[in-house]
């Protein structure tokens, strides 16, 4: 299809078309929804509709053009039975379908989430319900992001004292990664020779590190 007003291309990213032959811009294909990830879908369809600036009106009939799979069939007989009249509507008639974790769950879920593996797999998480919940100030964030974390990184990490929550996520995952360094110096120190390390302090300027230094390896006397 083309991409002038009232068409629209389904499907991913294209490439770069020219306009008029003065300018060239970027050529986006609406995202295809089958019925997984609801709130997913909406940010990448609403973000399409800003950027080509589309009308309420216009709205509807593009995101009716790119449902598939059980998505296409809850469409039809919805709107068989009812008629949607709007986006707005729209996207709540789809998120009461599709979405099967509320807007409640979600805030329970993001306050009573812990750090269980890395801290990789936690700030990914928590990334993830913090884009499902609203009107949570950055302080609030900061403090849930601390809260989660283990108790041995928490500490090392409000030591530090970053400065808003992306300075928090950068420093917790310095600390892990430092003291994965000092038990990998334990391992090697306890399977043969040993080992010295100089541990220099993490900066909370820039969230850097100097990191572990080693020395070369001295023969235990």
């Amino acid at each position: 299809m083309g991409g002038g007003p009232g068409t629209w291309e389904r499907g991913n990213y294209g490439g770069l078309k020219g306009n008029g032959g003065d300018r060239k811009v970027r050529k986006l294909k609406m995202p295809i929804f089958e019925g997984d990830d609801a709130y997913g879908w909406i940010y990448k369809v609403e973000r399409y509709f800003a950027v080509n600036g589309l009308t309420e009106e216009e709205k509807l009939s593009a995101a009716g053009l790119c449902l598939e799979g059980k998505a296409l069939s809850w469409y039809q007989w919805r709107d068989q039975r009812r008629p949607i009249r709007s986006w707005g509507e729209f996207k709540d008639s789809l998120l009461e379908r599709f979405q099967t974790d509320r807007g409640g769950d979600f805030y329970e879920q993001f306050f009573a989430l812990v750090q269980e593996g890395s801290v990789a797999e936690y700030r990914e998480r928590f990334e993830h319900l913090a884009s499902r919940v609203e009107r949570l100030s950055e302080t609030v964030l900061e403090g849930n992001f601390m809260k989660g974390l283990k108790a041995e990184v928490r500490a090392a990490v409000k030591v530090l004292m970053p400065r808003d929550l992306g300075e928090a996520m950068k420093l917790a995952q310095l600390v892990e990664n430092q003291k994965n360094l000092e038990k990998g110096a334990r391992s090697s120190s306890s399977s043969g020779g040993t080992y010295r390390w100089t541990t220099t302090h993490l900066s909370t300027k820039g969230a850097s590190t100097g990191g572990m230094k080693e020395v070369p390896k001295e023969k235990a006397t």
